[in-house]
């Protein structure tokens, strides 16, 4: 995915829901039916069993009101160490993703209880070309050669030979765009204009690089992680293109000091720019002028798309566009040539010497990564038993009840009243939905794919095709829901740019955040955490900045705007003192997740004391809010289940890397920011005044 579709994904990501009306009551007893099958023996079992989990994690000598992370989670990194290449970090998520794993490789390879359609038996075949990949090993170099040759030549390979004078970067770039869609210096792509999403545009601007952000790149603390880069594309050059060491090692280091240069141009992300700080309504013409002759715009939008347009486009991040006006001329043609190469061909050398496990592994995250949706889609008709789909529904209902009551009362009395209002006009539209793609039509997309289960390279060429080819049509569609497959596959995300959320279906397997028998506290402090974050984020520092249908507008008055501002830069000060792997968190001005984890976690706690009333009112007997042998209340239990959402261990090799390259936090200040903030939390455990988790100073927005 091309770093525009990156961004606006992050500016619109969060979760999946239903387009149910607040009006619609549930009877508050849908969290609390137990299915008859299940025997009372059963049911106490996996409840002592959903008690040992909990506990087995959390270190009761730590008190909770100094350090609620290692109170909750402090026998984590015993029990789930990061220190091998394959567990460089755990967590939830982690354990999601492989309990997913292990339902995939079983529909991937032949489950007999499963309905395979005639797409579903493509999606096999791709995977199983990937388990083969081995048996191409003598003619791998061969293939990669190929598709090196369909664009030009790589100098680094044809050495003396090479012609400088007949290299031209813009055409080579744009070819490959044109058929495989891989954006190479320059992004390119068509979706929906975020003023007005009725309509597709064109962007244009930075294109993805392989280490992420400015930090990995520019900063002196992540070196490290450079070298090891140069030390992998080393490694690449020698063994799947039969380079000399010398010679790679010369080529990895060009490649690297030119990935350096462009990175200079990246956004910063912690300047919290908009969409409308980034992207500029122009024309091809316009451009053209502005960056001619070192970067021919007309001749890139012309053969990338294969057609000449005339309607605005957007220009993404200008800052990248004027940086590399500077550098191309100060770089070498063989240096440009030899990145734009590499890079066509870094996806496809995969390591063919590996374990048969460790292939399989590889081949299902290849899988996944091509076929994202496709496997979502199989997995949910093979395990889906809609329970935990109405759990969330229901869920998502109190959520926004009770943050539509939040915003009604004079809890935010700083926002003014118009201001207040549009806001409940946008949370009556946010919608949720599970990631399930059940209506979605696979023949349409995929019938004319070809895929066989021998040549993997082929494979992996057709299906870029394919999805080339449809994308670049998107100039003369409708927009349609931003896809994101692999991302969304894997975590909640909020589209912005059309107002809802959208929930992917790992997060719905049983047992780790939700089952029928565990009391509603911990689906509330897991599930309705992780839902609340995602609707927190249509109304955070970017969110606000998006209106009820999806367009970017400033909806907001000026005196609210400037103590939004204020609030949030309490939340910038707060994190900026926590620190991790011996560093400070960086100081950024958007605080978007931090915002989000914290309304989110306050809503969650919110709408699961109004499902805990309600339940009482109507007398429910089979509500039973405590786990067996566990020695904490109902309010406690919420607490300590949102908490243990963020365990984790992360290798110390890559703790810089997360700071470097992720908008969260990492985990512990998932914990400890927005439990610290926290009136109730600090009542629920009797923190004392001044305690560590209960500061007298709380940063607060909703």
């Amino acid at each position: 995915m091309n770093s525009l579709i990156k961004y606006s994904f992050y500016l619109s990501c969060m979760l999946i829901a239903f387009a149910d009306t607040l009006a619609a009551k549930v009877d508050p007893s849908r969290l609390t039916h137990i299915p008859e099958q299940l025997t009372a023996s059963t049911i106490a079992t996996m409840r002592r069993c959903k008690t040992a989990s909990i506990v087995n994690l959390m270190d009761r000598d730590v008190e909770p009101c100094n350090n609620f992370y290692k109170f909750a989670c402090g026998k984590w990194t015993r029990l789930n160490p990061a220190t091998t290449i394959e567990h460089l970090t755990t967590g939830l998520f982690e354990e999601l993703s492989q309990l997913l794993d292990r339902k995939v490789e079983k529909l991937l390879t032949n489950d007999t209880e499963f309905n395979y359609t005639v797409i579903d038996n493509k999606v096999q075949n791709f995977f199983v070309s990937c388990v083969n990949l081995v048996k191409l090993k003598d003619k791998y170099k061969q293939k990669l050669s190929d598709i090196i040759a369909e664009f030009g030549e790589m100098p680094a390979l044809s050495g003396a030979n090479w012609n400088a004078e007949k290299f031209d970067w813009v055409t080579t770039i744009a070819k490959i765009a044109h058929k495989y869609g891989k954006d190479i210096i320059i992004g390119m792509d068509i979706m929906a204009d975020f003023k007005d999403n009725s309509i597709n545009r064109v962007y244009i601007g930075q294109a993805d690089l392989p280490l992420e952000s400015r930090a990995m790149y520019l900063d002196d603390s992540t070196a490290v992680y450079r070298d090891s880069y140069k030390r992998k594309i080393r490694k690449e050059l020698v063994k799947f293109l039969g380079m000399d060491a010398q010679l790679a090692t010369k080529t990895a280091n060009d490649i690297v000091d030119f990935e350096v240069k462009l990175a200079q141009g990246l956004i910063d992300d912690t300047l919290g720019q908009s969409l409308d700080d980034l992207s500029k309504l122009t024309t091809v013409e316009l451009m053209q002028a502005k960056y001619a002759p070192v970067i021919d715009i007309k001749k890139l939008v012309n053969i990338t798309l294969g057609e000449l347009i005339t309607d605005p486009l957007y220009e993404y991040a200008d800052v990248y566009q004027r940086n590399l006006k500077k550098i191309m001329p100060e770089t070498p043609k063989e240096v440009v040539a030899n990145f734009i190469f590499y890079t066509l061909i870094s996806d496809y050398m995969l390591d063919i010497d590996k374990s048969p496990r460790s292939q399989k592994k590889t081949c299902i995250e290849k899988t996944k990564s091509y076929f994202a949706k496709n496997v979502d889609n199989m997995v949910y008709r093979r395990y889906s038993t809609r329970k935990t789909e109405l759990d969330v529904e229901y869920m998502w209902k109190e959520l926004k009840e009770s943050f539509k009551s939040t915003l009604t009362s004079g809890k935010l009395d700083w926002i003014a009243e118009p201001t207040r209002q549009y806001a409940l006009e946008k949370l009556e539209a946010l919608r949720m939905e599970i990631n399930s793609y059940a209506d979605h039509n696979f023949t349409e997309e995929f019938g004319s794919l070809v895929t066989n289960n021998n040549d993997y390279l082929a494979n992996v060429l057709a299906i870029l095709e394919l999805d080339t080819k449809r994308s670049y049509a998107k100039l003369h569609e409708k927009p349609k829901p931003i896809e994101a497959g692999e991302i969304l596959s894997y975590t909640p995300a909020n589209i912005l740019i059309e107002n809802v959320i959208k929930v992917p279906v790992s997060i719905l397997q049983p047992y780790l955040l939700w089952s029928e028998i565990y009391p509603t506290a911990v689906k509330f402090g897991t599930l309705g955490a992780l839902v609340g974050h995602e609707l927190i984020h249509a109304f955070d520092d970017t969110g606000r900045r998006f209106d009820k249908d999806g367009n970017s507008r400033d909806w907001w008055d000026a005196k609210s705007t400037e103590i939004f501002l204020n609030r949030t830069e309490c939340f910038s000060n707060q994190y900026s003192k926590y620190q991790y792997g011996g560093r400070f968190l960086p100081k950024s001005v958007s605080q978007s997740e931090n915002i989000a984890d914290n309304g989110g976690m306050r809503l969650a706690y919110q709408a699961y004391l109004r499902w805990y009333e309600d339940a009482k009112r109507a007398h429910n007997e089979k509500m039973n809010e405590k786990l067996p042998d566990f020695p904490y209340d109902f309010k406690q239990l919420f607490f300590i289940s949102f908490a243990q959402i963020w365990c984790n261990d992360a290798h110390p090799e890559v703790k810089n890397l997360q700071t470097s390259t992720d908008q969260h936090v990492p985990g512990e200040f998932r914990v400890i920011g927005p439990l610290s903030n926290s009136k109730e939390f600090a009542a629920a455990f009797s923190c004392a005044d001044d305690a560590p988790m209960n500061p007298k100073h709380k940063c607060q927005i909703y």
